[in-house]
């Protein structure tokens, strides 16, 4: 079909052909464009004869969002000369002639195949870039591929099947390779550290050479990218407070290809020095493994998802039979009193859970190191971990389920056990309304002063014993009397009086703080419908939507990383127009969204 820049006919004969052909002119507006865009293209001087090729939609000036697409250098070839639409040259691609994916490689070792931690950890990240991709529609995500560790590292196929999804989506699509500029983003997990290093991706993955699209190109030959467009990056998880302090773990952008995770929101300056950090709270990875218990246990059904387990309403009715079948007051269920990751204020629920002894009842303590295991046995509990000890607390009507660290973001399993159990959870996270629905809790708040007060006596740890100031003293005497030096409290030395003087020195120090928490607690135990109404709340509203479980925080938190590491795969788009939409909401109202 001859056409001319001023030949408005054969432009619509053009545009019905593309119709008939099946070519996504979706509305008037991608319409216009397709017209003003060919009315532009066609030089005055000549005419330009578009072929129609049996194997594709039809041959059309790339840089147009419908149809299938070559690139201006294809006219360059058949008329010698170079043309130039809307003021982009050859290297110029918009979506259609961008292939942008992100794919997850997780490793095992050998001996670690059916660990449920790294299990329920790489379940939690497919999730999450399953959601990444729908919040993003131009990012494709493969879908997770698994690499068991030998000691040998050919035995990673995950590099190939990413190269064999690309090839088989640009021939799906009918993309050229010559003239598609792929975005890939490969993420490895922790345990693959050191594992991509050694396994670069092969030269045509990173398009320098022309084996990727081959049999789609006549000749071969990939479109060479002016900047690098593919990456792999290898997770890392800080851990605790403890294993992130700046000995331990610090962010930095001298490796681009590290995203760093840190279990909580608080972070100190000399940690990061301004590049990025994603948040990962555990308890969704701990979700996931209590989700895949329950199921081999029988207490779920196959099809159940950390959304539908967490979003859960009990009638009144079942409440209220619930609060007839308890036996007990309150539970702390913990293993030690302190180990070498905790900071001090691992101890508030220990405190808390002397105070309301003190001024109301007895809380049980089941602590292995002072008889709990022998407890347990006594009340047929069986031995619990962080994926089933919600089968041990429906006794109880509460909980402490206190972290080891009181900070924003810092939420673990804790606080999923006394709903799954039928009980009410007492936590002490700062803002855990944004993350969970707070109403399903006793939320109580201690501030950071008070914490600091503690911490500043607490001088870490020899073996299994800490190292405390001594409690009659205080920090003005530590600089002048050198004479002062710390004194070694060990939980399970009988004969010392183990940490006991530890534990009375912080339920003194924080009394007044948690006051307000012991009466919360008491006044719910006193009032029956309160109680029924808090055993009434789901763990999690709005039905689980753009929330921790459905995978939308995380995936949230990658977009934002990606944007700030300036990754190609993002380019381009409306990021945060588009998480305006689709990204995190507030849980319980008056929070906000985190």
């Amino acid at each position: 079909i001859p056409i001319t820049n001023k030949s408005a006919q054969s432009i619509n004969i053009i545009d019905n052909s593309m119709a008939q052909l099946g070519a996504r002119s979706r509305d008037i507006q991608a319409k216009q464009q397709f017209q003003n865009k060919m009315k532009r293209c066609c030089h005055p001087s000549f005419q330009v004869w578009f072929v129609i090729v049996s194997s594709m939609t039809c041959a059309i000036v790339a840089n147009i969002r419908f149809g299938n697409l070559i690139s201006s250098n294809f006219f360059a070839k058949q008329f010698g000369q170079q043309l130039k639409f809307d003021g982009k040259d050859e290297n110029s691609n918009d979506d259609a002639t961008i292939l942008r994916v992100i794919s997850l490689c997780a490793c095992y070792p050998t001996e670690n195949t059916k660990n449920m931690d790294l299990i329920s950890y790489d379940a939690v990240l497919d999730i999450s870039l399953r959601r990444l991709a729908t919040i993003v529609p131009a990012i494709t995500y493969t879908g997770m591929y698994r690499i068991e560790q030998n000691g040998s590292l050919s035995s990673s196929s995950c590099e190939d099947q990413v190269e064999q999804f690309m090839s088989q989506r640009l021939s799906e699509q009918s993309l050229k390779a010559t003239n598609t500029t792929t975005y890939l983003e490969m993420i490895y997990t922790q345990p693959c550290s050191g594992w991509y290093q050694q396994r670069p991706l092969k030269e045509e993955m990173a398009g320098k050479n022309h084996s990727l699209g081959g049999s789609l190109v006549s000749g071969g030959g990939l479109h060479i990218p002016p900047k690098r467009t593919h990456f792999q990056r290898h997770i890392l998880d800080w851990g605790e407070i403890f294993q992130s302090n700046a000995k331990k773990r610090r962010c930095s952008n001298d490796d681009p290809n590290v995203i760093n995770m840190y279990r909580s929101r608080k972070i100190e300056q000399h940690q990061f020095d301004g590049c990025a950090i994603i948040h990962h709270p555990t308890v969704i990875r701990w979700a996931e493994a209590i989700r895949q218990y329950r199921i081999e246990k029988g207490d779920s059904p196959n099809h159940e998802t950390m959304v539908s387990m967490l979003t859960k309403r009990r009638t009144r009715e079942e409440a209220e039979q619930i609060l007839k079948s308890k036996k007990h007051f309150c539970v702390l269920i913990t293993r030690t009193t302190m180990t070498p990751r905790y900071q001090a204020d691992g101890l508030v629920r220990h405190a808390l859970r002397r105070l309301l002894g003190k001024r109301y009842k007895e809380c049980l303590g089941l602590q292995a190191w002072q008889g709990g295991a022998q407890l347990m046995k006594e009340m047929n509990m069986t031995k619990t971990g962080p994926d089933n000890t919600y089968e041990i607390q429906d006794a109880f009507k509460f909980v402490i389920t206190m972290a080891n660290e009181q900070s924003e973001g810092y939420l673990v399993e804790k606080t999923i056990h006394p709903y799954l159990a039928g009980s009410v959870g007492i936590t002490a996270t700062p803002g855990a309304g944004k993350y969970i629905n707070a109403d399903a809790l006793v939320s109580c708040s201690i501030p950071e002063a008070d914490l600091a007060k503690v911490q500043q006596y607490y001088r870490g740890s020899v073996d299994k014993a800490f190292l405390w100031m001594p409690f009659n003293t205080t920090p003005d005497m530590w600089t002048t009397e050198k004479n002062i030096q710390p004194i070694v409290h060990d939980p399970y030395n009988d004969k010392a009086g183990r940490d006991e003087a530890v534990l009375e020195f912080v339920t003194e120090q924080w009394e007044e703080a948690l006051t307000p928490c012991v009466d919360k607690i008491v006044a719910l135990d006193k009032d029956d419908d309160a109680y029924v109404k808090k055993l009434m709340q789901p763990y999690i509203l709005n039905e689980g939507l753009r929330s921790l479980f459905d995978g939308t925080y995380i995936a949230t938190s990658l977009l934002h990383w990606y944007l700030v590491m300036g990754s190609p795969i993002v380019q381009g788009l409306q990021i945060e127009k588009l998480l305006a939409t689709e990204g995190m909401v507030e849980q319980t109202e008056g929070c906000g969204a985190p």
